[in-house]
């Protein structure tokens, strides 16, 4: 590493081990399918875990078949206020406050919410994203996912039933103030790279008191079965007009209409069902973590909330788990961080090491199984022999033993079959991870790939037509690349 960088890493890592030192008393809590990390006390971290299990079992009764597994371990921080919660990405903008954020990766997801007064409205909106993403394709437009968090961020539970769909008063009033609604053109084309959804200020505002407008107007109208026929009309290049008309049996303009009149009348439907009888309780547990369990947990969210990082960046990375393995070297957490810092830079030999040794400290860990796969996957793609009697199959595998839902062990697998030659094998295998991660247009790309090999060229080109569409500028110009370079001279 180079001086600069040392000292830059060096800097960080006393940055967030003294953040964390400051913050005593956090505490690790786990439900029958959640895990929050918690330093406002434990009574707060346990609410969240079991009202979250409340509203996942109340999902599964909504919307009838449906997944509630999680496409990736799934980490939820309740933090103290808002500004915490920006801190915690390393968010540059100081201003920057958010009652709650989603960052949804392959190898694990993250969840931060401000659990310093009610944070009930902002943990069910989020946990409503992981939801979608079990479930949800690819080409749902954004202005659903956070019209649909929005609908179930009012859910409740009280007398043995539980309410979902309730209105959130803070939109409904915000839109009668307003008095006019975006243009359904303009609201379809917001995604997640656009200023609208971005920046604070009243176009943001109209955008998700609109969204969940417009969810709650297809609930209440029995419309809501229709979406994904939009969604996929729209995909396929149909006009808004003619994509609304076939799917909800209107004209744009109509819908518009339609909208702004619900908005200004007085009857919105919700629903009312039996609440769950399982005691969300019954299997909490609470455990203290370290200082540099805390560490290194917040070195792993700051660094997610990032897609795209430089070389320098991972060495960066490196030297931060290094020093927080020095002051605690069986830290699984830091093992793995470093492991697959080391890996990404291609030093396969001075990782493999830290990867083994994570799966050797806590082997329960699905996520240290499958950092050991991923640098297994590399090393055997490269031709080594210095696997001793680990593979990346196997350890992907553990992973689905250990976390059936982990949508990218399948992945993994499913490449590690590739480099076999079973194609067969690799297919149902990159099957089960797409069927897992819906929502994730790599695992279809790889699956076209798999197609490919196999001459099956009709499903291939039924996946590489909706892929380079894709808002991924990297995954749209490979499948146009795959269409021209492979398809283009089967047609």
């Amino acid at each position: 590493m180079k001086p600069l960088q040392q000292i830059t890493a060096l800097v960080l890592v006393l940055y967030v081990t003294r953040f964390a030192a400051a913050e005593k008393n956090w505490f690790e809590i786990h439900s029958a399918n959640f895990t929050v990390i918690s330093h406002v006390g434990e009574k707060r971290g346990i609410e969240i875990a079991q009202h979250c299990e409340q509203l996942r079992a109340e999902f599964s009764i909504l919307m009838d078949r449906t997944s509630t597994n999680d496409p990736a371990p799934l980490l939820i921080f309740a933090l103290n206020g808002e500004k915490e919660v920006g801190e915690l990405t390393g968010a540059d903008d100081r201003n920057s406050k958010h009652a709650g954020l989603f960052l949804a990766r392959a190898d694990e997801s993250f969840i931060l919410i401000d659990a310093s007064t009610d944070p009930w409205a902002a943990a069910f909106h989020e946990y409503t994203h992981e939801l979608l993403n079990a479930n949800a394709s690819s080409n749902v437009q954004t202005w659903f996912d956070e019209g649909f968090a929005e609908y179930l961020s009012t859910f409740e539970t009280r007398g043995g039933r539980a309410d979902v769909g309730r209105v959130p008063v803070g939109e409904l009033q915000f839109l009668r103030r307003n008095g006019k609604l975006l243009r359904l053109a303009d609201l379809v084309r917001v995604n997640r790279n656009s200023e609208t959804y971005n920046r604070s200020g009243l176009l943001q505002e109209m955008f998700y008191a609109q969204s969940w407008l417009l969810v709650h107007y297809l609930f209440d109208h029995q419309l809501i079965g229709r979406a994904q026929s939009f969604f996929d009309l729209m995909a396929a290049g149909i006009p808004l007009d003619d994509a609304a008309q076939k799917a909800f049996g209107m004209s744009s303009a109509k819908l518009e209409d339609e909208l702004l009149a619900y908005a200004k009348g007085e009857r919105f439907r919700f629903f009312s069902l039996p609440a769950s009888r399982e005691s969300p309780s019954a299997s909490t547990s609470v455990q203290p973590l370290s200082d540099i369990t805390v560490s290194a947990l917040k070195v792993e969210v700051r660094w997610h909330a990032k897609i795209v990082h430089s070389n320098d960046e991972f060495a960066q990375l490196a030297g931060e788990f290094k020093f927080l393995l020095a002051r605690e070297p069986e830290n699984s957490v830091a093992l793995r961080g470093l492991g697959l810092a080391l890996a990404e830079q291609k030093e396969y030999d001075g990782a493999l090491p830290y990867l083994r040794k994570a799966v050797e400290s806590d082997p329960q860990d699905a996520r240290n199984h499958r950092a050991l796969s991923v640098l297994l996957g590399a090393m055997e793609a490269a031709g080594s022999t210095n696997l001793g009697a680990y593979s990346s199959y196997g350890e992907a595998e553990v992973c689905t033993r250990l976390t059936p839902g982990f949508a990218d062990a399948y992945r993994l697998m499913g490449f590690a079959l590739m480099r076999q030659g079973d194609f067969d094998q690799a297919e149902s295998i990159m099957r089960k991870a797409v069927s897992l991660s819906p929502r994730s247009e790599a695992y279809k790309l790889n699956l076209a790939d798999i197609e490919l090999k196999k001459h099956e060229y009709a499903s291939a080109l039924v996946l590489l037509q909706e892929l380079k569409n894709s808002d991924s500028p990297e995954i749209a110009k490979q499948a146009e690349y795959f269409l021209t370079s492979d398809l283009g001279k089967k047609q």
